[in-house]
């Protein structure tokens, strides 16, 4: 409804748009106050009908002076778009010289076509007939309070029952002022605040954003919400918004500092998942007091000098999000490091063909990415952050689990994962030989990866809760400074790095099976396929869930050690493809979508797509599941396949098509060509994903129409069965 606002009155200022409506406005039931423009049991045909009696009425009861003149006025503005704003509303509207006195008209039909902008029929109209003087100073605002009331469901229930015109007038006035009541203390307070995180910062955090705004106006709350994206964060809640509020919705998939809501007895903390999907519930439930206190602790607080005792209680829980914090801080590394690996093997090809050299010879392929000076500067510090890019993730995933305690154990936990000690591992050469590795010594500089890294950082963290806790915590109180500034970095440090060390021999022998199977798939191309259809389904299946949040991190930790991963070429093929093949549907068949659905989604899911950006998707499927997750699997699945069976392997975990540049593939051996077919392939399999989407969007949506409860027949066959 308000996007079609925004569109009726664009070239208006948006900011008095916007704007709270002035107290002194004249109140909507005074716009009715002769109760003579309030057609309760008038039967129209069609819109024109609609039009043309509203047109003879102003003028029969004396608010216009030609009828021609405004029921052309009427046409006009019907002409530059329907003012059927959706959800059985249509609110025709003029403002000319041609009024002689202000008012509104007020009719209920029973599904008459209006060519609204959701394709639906209207059951109310709403007719403003302003003077010329009104409408340059007031028009906004009778829209704008018609609107308020239209969003509020009770007002809209109310409305259907109505049968006299003193019925309807009283309804307006309560309901209107309970509008102005609320109005009166909103600068005071907000009803709702939240904060929206998620581990990437750019989608999901946004998302949520959005559908808690837009779900707090229809139920005609005030809410402000908090985003920590990745610009940082954005719209500050204060101590003050906390202390008014009504109750705090933290929507977060990572750890987020949550001292500043400590005093808050009403706080609910969710996924961004949920806020996005049923934004409703949880703001009721915080209306209703279902949140509680939250239990701040030491790592929350992170507050090295504070008294309260870490705990493992909660611990369990919190791991999750803190491996999504450490994944959050983790991924500039890979995408910087990862890119300017692949821009110095550019670098060292072009450079290697200019000056003549054979850049298919093994000798050059030997030190293929640092034979040149400059590619080696470019290799070089790509090959830093890459190095860097575990220790932070253990960094991180201790700091979120137990505060700055944290971060000098689990970093150092995590550059012993990541291969920085590798010498000290010699002794495991003649077994790793023994597995099939040619090149031990290069596989021991890797050390335990990921895994090592995520395992390790969980270890740390415990170790740092006993230590503060049993080891230290019976100390005086004037060796507390002590202990976190010296005990604790030092003794504590040096002890969990010595014992996962051992702990790390097994992890390194983990980390060699997974590499092994990783390589079964890349080098077999004739089950590679089998790869590329879990991974492709898994991230088309709940945009930016859980499940598609696993296979982004098992293809973006398969970059970790450098290497290109035929894993995240294939993750990252089938998470483009849900909102490009949205897109394509809209251009091939309008029938399926609203015209409102159209105009904000045909170019943005394109956008979307190509730069990554699943959860373009999510709106859409969100209103439609049926349809759109099995297409949204298929299209996924169709990309995933085809780029891993013609080998496509790429190094950067981010980024679209705007890093295709990078993608290769391992079905030919000289780098031209493998880069050249490397991109066609790519592109080939998003593409070619898409277009599975589209049609099976078309395909499902027409079984649908025709087999409303084909879902539900197939699950009670498959009980059955």
């Amino acid at each position: 409804m308000f996007f079609y606002l925004k569109f009726c009155f664009g070239h208006l200022n948006i900011i008095k748009f916007l704007a709270r409506f002035r107290k002194e406005f004249m109140n909507i039931k005074n716009l009715f106050k002769n109760k003579d423009t309030i057609y309760l049991n008038k039967k129209f045909d069609s819109k024109s009908e609609v039009l043309e009696f509203f047109a003879s009425e102003l003028v029969s009861k004396g608010y216009g002076s030609n009828e021609g003149k405004i029921l052309e006025l009427f046409q006009t503005r019907e002409k530059q778009g329907s003012t059927g704003i959706g959800d059985k509303i249509a609110m025709p509207h003029l403002g000319d010289d041609v009024i002689s006195k202000s008012t509104l008209l007020f009719a209920k039909v029973n599904n008459l076509e209006w060519e609204s902008l959701d394709n639906k029929p209207v059951d109310f109209i709403f007719g403003i007939a302003l003077s010329k003087n009104e409408r340059e100073s007031g028009h906004i605002e009778v829209m704008q309070k018609l609107s308020t009331l239209l969003i509020n469901e009770k007002f809209v229930s109310e409305l259907r029952k109505v049968d006299s015109a003193d019925a309807f007038v009283d309804l307006l006035d309560q309901f209107d002022q309970k509008e102005e009541i609320k109005d009166s203390n909103s600068d005071d307070y907000y009803d709702i605040v939240a904060v929206t995180a998620c581990p990437t910062g750019i989608a999901h955090t946004f998302l949520a954003k959005e559908k808690l705004i837009e779900e707090a106006k229809r139920m005609n709350l005030k809410i402000k919400v908090e985003t920590q994206g990745a610009e940082g964060v954005k719209n500050k809640l204060t101590v003050e918004d906390i202390q008014k509020a009504k109750g705090v919705l933290l929507a977060v998939d990572r750890e987020i500092e949550k001292n500043k809501f400590a005093d808050a007895n009403n706080v609910l903390e969710i996924s961004t998942q949920k806020a996005i999907h049923n934004p409703h519930k949880y703001i009721q439930d915080l209306l209703d007091k279902k949140g509680a206190k939250l239990k701040i602790s030491t790592s929350s607080k992170q507050d090295d000098s504070s008294d309260a005792e870490m705990t493992f209680d909660g611990f369990a829980k919190k791991m999750r999000r803190s491996l999504m914090s450490g994944i959050s801080h983790m991924l500039p590394f890979i995408v910087f490091g990862g890119i300017l690996l692949a821009i110095g093997f550019l670098i060292d090809i072009i450079a290697g063909t200019a000056s003549g050299v054979d850049v298919n010879s093994p000798a050059f392929l030997s030190s293929f990415g640092f034979n040149k000076p400059v590619s080696k500067i470019v290799f070089d510090i790509g090959k830093l952050g890459l190095g860097l890019a575990v220790p932070v993730l253990s960094a991180y995933i201790t700091f979120s689990l137990v505060g700055r305690q944290g971060l000098l154990p689990g970093f150092v936990v995590g550059a012993i994962a990541s291969g920085q000690i590798a010498g000290t591992y010699g002794f495991l050469e003649p077994a790793i030989v023994s597995s099939g590795v040619n090149n031990p010594g290069a596989f021991l500089g890797t050390g335990s990866g990921f895994i090592g890294g995520i395992l390790g950082a969980f270890f740390a963290a415990a170790m740092v809760i006993v230590f503060s806790k049993y080891v230290f915590g019976k100390l005086p109180q004037t060796m507390q400074g002590i202990k976190n500034i010296l005990f604790i970095p030092l003794i504590g440090t040096l002890t969990i790095a010595v014992t996962f060390w051992a702990v790390n021999i097994v992890l390194i022998f983990v980390n060699l099976g997974l590499v092994l199977f990783l390589q079964l798939f890349q080098n077999k191309k004739e089950i590679a396929w089998i790869l590329g259809l879990i991974l492709g389904a898994m991230m088309a299946i709940d945009l930016g869930g859980p499940i598609n949040k696993a296979a982004y991190i098992f293809g973006t930790l398969t970059i970790a050690n450098g290497t290109s991963s035929v894993s995240m070429a294939a993750v990252m093929a089938a998470g483009m493809v849900p909102p490009l093949g949205i897109a394509i549907s809209m251009f091939i068949s309008k029938k399926l979508w609203t015209k409102e659905e159209i105009s904000s989604g045909k170019y943005s899911n394109i956008i979307f797509g190509l730069s990554f950006i699943s959860e373009g998707a999510i709106p859409y499927t969100s209103k439609n599941p049926k349809v759109l997750v099995p297409a949204n699997i298929i299209g996924g699945a169709v990309a995933g396949i085809i780029s891993a069976t013609l080998g496509v392997n790429i190094i950067a975990p981010h980024g679209g098509i705007f890093v295709a540049f990078l993608a290769r593939t391992n079905l030919v051996s000289g780098f031209g060509a493998s880069l050249g077919l490397g991109i066609t392939f790519w592109v080939l399999a998003i593409l070619l994903g898409a277009l599975a989407q589209a049609g099976s969007i078309i395909l499902f949506s027409h079984i649908n129409k025709k087999y409303p409860n084909w879902t539900k027949k197939l699950i009670i066959k498959k009980k059955k069965a």
